[in-house]
């Protein structure tokens, strides 16, 4: 299987939009609200376009039929700390039968390899609701390890507060 992230592009908005506000997603993530493509273009000009956020497209490519690439899910880096080196990985599940736990690793080594390459990164931090052994094990996978437990810190799809963890991975 061959991944590869290209930087996000405003027109990139309609699967970003179709993604973000699946069940599946939503379910993973904080903030529960719908994104438009609207909002969602207002936020590409405020965060992407400012490099506040380093948002990536996750391509998979088909070589059976030529070569080609599709989009599969988006992954990003958030509140860039230059200062102290630091940032959150963000991944968004996606309906894509493409996006499952291989591919998720690798776009997640690759995004994990430009945060400290590119980036000047020391530290990337994410966080994952306790309940998605899944996502855990993903992020162990990757590299990371937990760093701290945030008791009932986030609702969850049931509306019931929820432990989040903190996990990360240094240089």
């Amino acid at each position: 299987m061959r991944i590869f992230l290209r930087p996000v592009r405003e027109e990139d908005g309609f699967n970003i939009v179709k993604w973000r506000n699946s069940d599946k997603v939503k379910d993973h993530c904080f903030d529960k609200s719908q994104v438009t493509l609207e909002s969602n273009k207002n936020f590409y000009h405020a965060y992407i376009e400012t490099g506040k956020y380093k948002q990536f497209i996750v391509e998979r490519v088909d070589e059976d039929f030529g070569v080609s690439s599709y989009p599969i899910a988006t992954v990003y880096l958030k509140d860039m700390d230059q200062g102290n080196h630091r940032c959150e990985l963000c991944i968004f599940t996606s309906d894509d039968q493409e996006w499952n736990t291989e591919s998720q690793k690798i776009a997640i080594q690759q995004l994990l390899k430009k945060a400290f390459e590119e980036y000047n990164m020391h530290k990337v931090y994410s966080y994952v609701f306790r309940e998605n052994p899944d996502e855990v094990e993903l992020l162990i996978k990757s590299g990371f390890h937990e760093e701290a437990v945030l008791k009932s810190e986030a609702f969850n799809r049931n509306g019931n507060y929820v432990d989040v963890l903190r996990m990360c991975v240094m240089v």
